[in-house]
């Protein structure tokens, strides 16, 4: 079994896959006004999440469970706002994570770039990278639960679900030797320089 997990502090994106069934998809919540009551709901729901699934599901074991999680990014150099917002989104990644690994299985970070990139998203003209995800995800799995706003927007959780679908895809990717987290990446050939020919006087 392997869950993909994309982990903010607003919503939490699952995407279950299971050998021969369909993936499973799930947004939670995290309630609560400060960043502590937020870490105690989301451990909760996620933990109720965790033994819904197993109810569900022949696969009880822990080494039988791997979640992919998206990697933290550490090297931001963006505003004050910003640096607040990174530390919370690491604080709840860290939080989800611990409950994941302590009782649910074996977790494994990746870069949201590397994903992408084992998954080989492309973004088409006109299109954000999240729409993308969303298409991607869309094409992939038939039973992606999406559904627009009367304003004809994907509802709000969507696109976390899409990009828990995409650290999935790149998880089993890399589990079945697939891809690997260091795959180098297209570059061109260099062309070597010709040399020239000394002149005959």
């Amino acid at each position: 079994m392997i869950i993909g997990w994309d982990i903010s502090t607003a919503a939490i994106g699952v995407c279950v896959r299971r050998a021969g069934e369909p993936d499973l998809f799930r947004v939670i919540f995290p309630d609560g006004k400060t960043h502590a009551e937020k870490h105690r709901s989301a451990a909760r729901q996620v933990t109720a999440f965790m033994w819904e699934v197993e109810r569900s599901s022949d696969v009880i074991e822990r080494d039988q469970k791997t979640h992919i999680v998206e990697q933290c990014l550490g090297g931001f150099t963006g505003g004050l706002t910003s640096k607040q917002t990174l530390m919370a989104l690491a604080s709840m990644n860290a939080v989800v994570s611990f409950v994941l690994g302590n009782d649910w299985g074996t977790v494994m970070h990746i870069l949201p770039v590397t994903a992408k990139r084992i998954t080989g998203l492309v973004v088409l003209p006109g299109e954000t990278k999240k729409d993308a995800v969303v298409r991607s995800a869309r094409s992939s799995a038939p039973n992606f639960p999406y559904r627009e706003t009367k304003g004809g927007n994907p509802v709000k959780g969507t696109d976390d679900m899409a990009d828990a679908w995409l650290l999935a895809e790149a998880g089993a990717r890399l589990l079945s030797g697939e891809a690997t987290i260091g795959q180098p990446k297209n570059q061109p050939k260099k062309i070597k320089p010709q040399r020239k020919k000394p002149r005959v006087s």
